[in-house]
């Protein structure tokens, strides 16, 4: 944004507030919010579902936990690349891999918790 839109939209909105009080304001409000731990959370959330693929496994495992292998068939991908976006997954606490027998099933956590309350 230009200084003159800038200060027409201090001048019209921010009505009773100086351009410095402004920025001074607002730049404290996104320090608190980048110091958060929510902040960082939600990023790697966002970070993880923000690739179509791993937005996609994401939806499929809401229906039903799978393998590595299963996932890999489904989108016609080599198992280390279905491995390496389920491990970006993990790492945003979105899914759980519960080994069973030889192999790790991978579940959306919303699907874990229902899991367990049926038990």
């Amino acid at each position: 944004m230009n200084e003159n839109r800038f200060q027409n939209y201090i001048n019209e909105v921010e009505l009773e507030v100086s351009c410095e009080k402004f920025l001074e304001v607002n730049k404290n409000i996104l320090e608190s919010i980048k110091n958060s731990q929510k902040y960082q959370k939600e990023f790697d959330i966002y970070n993880a579902l923000g690739n179509e693929l791993r937005f996609l496994i994401y939806k499929i495992l809401e229906n039903k936990p799978m393998c590595v292998c299963a996932l890999a068939r489904i989108f016609g991908k080599p198992d280390s690349s279905i491995t390496y976006h389920l491990k970006i997954l993990q790492e945003a606490d979105l899914i759980i891999g519960k080994k069973q027998g030889y192999f790790t099933i991978y579940y959306t956590k919303n699907i874990l918790l229902k899991d367990l309350g049926k038990k």
